[in-house]
């Protein structure tokens, strides 16, 4: 309990301090919708009429969601009023030692009416309020099923649970209303106790919640009638720039370069599929598990140009080659973090978990597939960092034949290819004290090719230029950041960056570009490591070796995750890169080799999430070779 009210505490303090900047715009009335999650906390101490006996506390996450009314009585105190659903359900354990579990499920959905009074302008105009009130719930769903260690037969169907109450609970909280895109989001944090047992008959039972939110204004309107909001010219600037092969920022002084090519590429494989903390089934925002999908529907062709969406659905490709391939074999190795999870079993679970998926949903023999656990993975990623952690909840995935695991090639036809293909816009001399919000917008010719948006300072804002993006034109690139000032007044600054379009193809004899330009991006590296693996020898050897011509010029970028010192990343970087120059010099020494190293300074994949951390472990090899 502590813990959770230092938790409130420190969150509450986080969003004054953000507010110090912001005026309150509260309305006599106000609806809206309100969505997050819940953290649910089970203190248990009963007996069911199975036999099970459970007393240990679990936690469970769950959703919540409506919509709400809000009515000002005056400045200080403002009625609040919800309806929504929630959930709450939980797996609770007995441990009967001898790794012998008795498990009781359960699936628990609440219908809420919430009524409360929110303490508003307390902190120096801030609009930061804390809130207070009670929640009254009405059972939606009241489910649970029972799997005990000592009846090997006992049913784990769902029944009702048996004598279910009626919830009500006291919840004390604080919130912050924020201006964006002419809306009042407001993030909220909220603590409720409950005032009783969830069951008469499986009691005691306390059931509280912890929860993260955020609701949306819909109304009434926030414009003001009156004359219309003045639009200057703010004396502010964007800096536009790129990074060069060495991972250091340049000034775009002559513009972009967009040249047609052939263009195809190799995108990396990541044999893993990661898992949420003392989860046993996939992360859903990292591994899609959509069987509908899976059963005669999924193919490579439908694959998008996006390393981090092809990995994604890791079990469905992994599914369609072994149907594919009778005589592979596979191995599933799953491990747990080591540190923060300790639940007996749940690495096997993992791997099991992935076995009945491929199974399933692609007739996969079950005796084609071999499950394991470890702890930790055979090469684990910083075991005590959270970023470490993350990647080490996982199945690696082993397998006796290479088509198994291989890369995966999309090849395109003639294709616009824009140098640099990585640009920066850096906002230079905006007042931090003064910005409310702002958007980025550019364009070309009208059309839109990239929004952005955000709150506070603009910041500096990277766009990534895939194939085909830009037009065949030499049409300039127009950009302009617009703010909103506390004021209500708006800025925009403009600006424009040059588009040299060239193409050498001749179009009186044939439309065949005039450069082939492959691209390979493989994962050949362990974390922290920058030896070569056999496998990715071979891979190197018959699959970019072949593509490379006598006058063709070879570019190596190697990249690392965000995990340690800039420095050592770029020196790792580096290292990688001349590994990889190495094998291709030795069957290609005719050709021109360029190595670099970027390290993290360049972030090629979101290292927000575990898949994108993997990928970045990488080097990028372009191949590029004139046409005769």
């Amino acid at each position: 309990m502590r813990y959770i009210i230092v938790t409130l505490v420190g969150i509450f303090y986080s969003l004054c301090a953000f507010a110090q900047n912001q005026k309150s715009q509260v309305k006599k009335f106000e609806f809206g919708l309100y969505t997050g999650v819940n953290y649910n906390f089970h203190a248990p101490s009963f007996s069911t009429s199975g036999g099970g006996n459970y007393t240990l506390s679990s936690t469970s996450m769950g959703f919540h969601g409506g919509g709400f009314v809000d009515y000002s009585l005056d400045k200080t105190f403002r009625l609040t009023g919800r309806l929504g659903i929630h959930g709450m359900g939980a797996e609770l354990i007995e441990d009967l030692g001898n790794n012998l579990l008795n498990t009781l499920t359960a699936n628990i959905t609440m219908l809420e009416i919430s009524t409360g009074v929110k303490f508003m302008d307390l902190f120096n105009d801030s609009p930061a309020y804390i809130l207070t009130g009670f929640e009254y719930g009405s059972r939606l769903t009241s489910e649970y099923s029972e799997n005990l260690a000592s009846n090997p037969v006992s049913s784990t169907a769902y029944s009702t649970i048996p004598g279910t109450n009626d919830r009500l609970a006291l919840y004390v909280g604080a919130g912050i209303p924020m201006k964006a895109w002419n809306y009042t989001i407001t993030p909220e944090v909220t603590y409720r106790k409950s005032l009783g047992d969830f069951s008469s008959d499986l009691s005691p039972w306390g059931l509280d919640q912890l929860r993260l939110g955020v609701s949306i204004t819909l109304g009434p309107s926030s414009k003001i009638s009156g004359p219309p909001e003045k639009t200057i010219t703010n004396a502010a600037k964007v800096e536009v720039g790129y990074y060069d092969d060495a991972g250091d920022y340049r000034i775009l002084e002559s513009g972009l370069t967009v040249e047609d090519i052939q263009y195809s590429e190799m995108y990396p494989f990541v044999p893993f599929v990661f898992f949420g903390l003392n989860s046993e089934k996939p992360d859903p925002a990292l591994q899609r598990t959509n069987s509908g999908d899976a059963r005669g529907q999924f193919s490579l062709e439908t694959l998008p140009q996006d390393a981090i969406e092809i990995n994604k659905r890791t079990m469905d490709i992994i599914g369609l080659r072994m149907r594919g391939n009778p005589d592979a074999t596979l191995s599933l190795i799953g491990s747990i973090d080591g540190k923060a999870e300790s639940k007996k079993g749940l690495a096997l679970r993992r791997a099991e978990n992935v076995k009945s998926y491929l199974t399933t949903n692609y007739g996969i023999d079950a005796n084609r597939i071999a499950t394991t656990s470890k702890v930790l993975p055979d090469v684990p990623t910083a075991k005590n960092l959270k970023d470490g952690m993350s990647e080490n909840r996982r199945v690696t995935f082993k397998s006796s034949h290479f088509d198994i695991l291989e890369p995966i090639t999309i090849r395109g036809d003639e294709s616009r290819w824009t140098k640099p293909e990585l640009i920066e816009f850096r906002p230079k001399d905006f007042d931090s004290t003064a910005v409310n919000t702002w958007t980025l917008n550019i364009s070309q010719a009208g059309r839109s090719l990239k929004d952005l948006a955000g709150a506070g300072t603009p910041t500096p804002q990277r766009w990534v230029i895939r194939p085909n993006e830009l037009s065949n034109s030499q049409v300039p690139i127009d950009y302009t950041l617009s703010t909103v000032n506390n004021n209500g007044t708006t800025s925009a600054v403009n600006g424009s960056i040059p588009v040299d379009y060239s193409s050498s193809i001749k179009q009186s004899v044939e439309s065949k570009p005039d450069m082939v330009v492959t691209k390979f991006s493989l994962i050949l590296f362990d974390f922290d490591r920058a030896e070569i693996s056999p496998e990715n020898a071979e891979i190197l050897k018959n699959r970019v070796g072949p593509v490379i011509k006598g006058n063709s010029v070879v570019k190596i970028i190697g990249y690392t995750d965000r995990i340690g010192a800039p420095v050592y990343n770029r020196s790792l970087a580096l290292q990688r890169a001349d590994a990889t120059k190495a094998i291709l010099e030795e069957k290609s020494p005719d050709a021109q080799y360029e190595v670099a190293g970027r390290g993290e300074d360049v972030e090629i994949f979101d290292n927000g999430i575990p898949t994108g951390r993997v990928l970045s472990r990488t080097v990028q090899i372009f191949v590029e070779t004139p046409r005769k």
